[in-house]
């Protein structure tokens, strides 16, 4: 195979399980620039030019374009040197951006400078029009060996197929060595499954995808999203993806089966189902926003980065009277349907008084009572632009929100009642509920007046007999074949 003078490339870094690498780019090459300074062989007229779609996936401002006219190696491909040669010990998945005007296998060869020895195709796909789409190709079945010949040329083939002839222009950029799937700077694969709990933050390629290996034909699924799921807890409180790689983002397999109040930092609103776009933040931290937050009081709930919903809906059940607060965002009694709210002052150990103050607001993540509220089981907080607070570790103070189910022997909460209870062994407090972590308590007082109705101390332990479903539902009326959360347990009903 004949070669033309060689431009050398500079790797930007060395490929690890942690680090991608970009084998070609077209930032740093001048405009119109053609084979000699561009990077590739001088095979089927490679020249640098505007990037002629900026704005899909590839916003890059350059990228390479170059002329097929068949399938052989003189007419039908591009050449890519890789100076020093490859290192896919760790990592083993090449991506391609590319952009041309007909569906297609596009394939790609490497090469040891001899022999090309390794071939694997991806599907480049149209719909309606031709656009930038992002192919992977995944080098994981050829094992250590594939290192240890050295890769020192990358071949790309946007092949023919039956009925395409004549002459086509292709846009090729973003060559990448991507970086194994990450989560919290660990790989992957080396978590257990249900261990990862938490706020994940997730680094490295995430991929839902298809490849085919070439000799013999055989079709590959890649799937990080499945895998991920495997590994998740219903303890995942948010995963971040806005600095990994993905293609085929599948949403759901955040959520399925796992935490339904599991916050989503991501670059682009993924599609749930029906239009459903809840928990899915968008933007920088500080200044995203999601469309919808939807939480239940029967998993924790836990926003590492703060950020705007326009809508929230929380599902916990509210009794006539007197409840426990805690929220993430601010609130008045208003939009609680309640008469009054309160925030805690005091314990007055003498007389044995938890003291609270009136108020007609009360500011995100601070316990309150809420008073004269009416029976229901879900908030709808619609269109009202909620600021999400960053979520604070649980606070040591006398009246104690929290976002998570917490034991509470010992402490003091409201029960169905609207009275202060004892909790006994067993008992617990549920997520965006409060208590009282106070020695003893005979009763509460507002503003400095006498103690109130809710002043009554009930016996010691009350049973929890609610039942949610997987989503955290509450599930009301017969119970129907299939999984439940009963008392905090997972429970079949057959």
């Amino acid at each position: 195979m004949k070669k033309f003078t060689l431009v050398a490339l500079a790797m930007m870094a060395s490929a690890s399980c942690f680090a991608q690498t970009t084998l070609w780019d077209g930032e740093d090459k001048e405009i119109n620039a053609d084979y000699k300074s561009n990077g590739f062989w001088n095979r089927c007229n490679p020249v640098v030019v505007k990037n002629p779609d900026r704005g899909g996936i590839n916003t890059s401002e350059k990228c390479v374009k170059f002329t097929i006219t068949g399938n052989d190696w003189s007419n039908g491909d591009i050449v890519l040197p890789i100076s020093g040669g490859l290192d896919m010990s760790t990592n083993k998945r090449l991506s391609i951006m590319i952009k041309k005007p007909l569906w297609s296998n596009v394939r790609i060869e490497l090469s040891d400078g001899k022999t090309y020895w390794r071939k694997i195709a991806a599907h480049y796909s149209i719909k309606n029009e031709d656009n930038w789409q992002k192919l992977v190709f995944d080098f994981s079945d050829y094992g250590d060996d594939l290192n240890a010949k050295n890769p020192t040329e990358l071949a790309i083939y946007p092949r023919f197929e039956g009925g395409q002839v004549g002459s086509h222009e292709i846009y090729v950029d973003n060559i990448v060595l991507e970086a194994n799937p990450t989560v919290n700077g660990s790989p992957l694969g080396d978590a257990e499954e249900g261990s990862l709990d938490g706020n994940l933050n997730l680094t490295g390629s995430y991929f839902k995808t298809t490849y085919f290996i070439v000799d013999p034909w055989t079709t590959k699924e890649i799937d990080d999203f499945a895998e991920l799921n495997k590994k998740l807890s219903d303890g995942v409180t948010s995963i971040d993806i806005r600095d990994a790689s993905t293609i085929g983002v599948d949403i759901n397999k955040f959520f399925d089966g796992k935490n339904p109040n599991t916050i989503v930092y991501a670059n682009e609103y993924y599609d749930r189902g029906n239009n459903n776009y809840a928990n899915i933040v968008v933007g920088a931290d500080g200044v995203g926003t999601a469309k919808s937050l939807e939480l239940t009081d029967a998993y924790a709930f836990n926003a590492p980065h703060e950020f705007n919903a326009e809508s929230v809906k929380l599902t916990r059940e509210v009794q006539a009277g007197i409840n426990s607060f805690v929220l993430p965002f601010a609130v008045t009694a208003d939009e609680l349907g309640a008469t009054q709210v309160a925030t805690y002052e005091n314990c007055n150990k003498a007389n044995k008084i938890a003291n609270f103050i009136t108020a007609e607001r009360v500011e995100a993540n601070t316990p309150f009572l809420a008073m004269g509220a009416a029976e229901t089981k879900e908030l709808s907080f619609e269109n009202k632009n909620k600021d999400i607070v960053a979520t604070p570790k649980p606070l040591d103070d006398g009246f104690v929100g929290v976002y998570t189910k917490t034991p509470a022997n010992g402490m003091y909460g409201i029960n169905k009642d609207g009275k202060l209870q004892k909790g006994g062994e067993g008992a617990y407090v549920n997520a965006f509920h409060a208590y009282l972590n106070v020695p003893e308590v005979l009763g509460v007082a507002f503003n400095g007046s006498t103690p109130t109705a809710i002043n009554g101390v009930a016996a010691d332990k009350v049973a929890d007999t609610a039942v949610y479903d997987l989503s955290g539902r509450r599930v009301y009326g017969k119970l129907q074949k299939g999984l439940y959360i009963m008392n905090g347990k997972k429970v079949v009903v057959k």
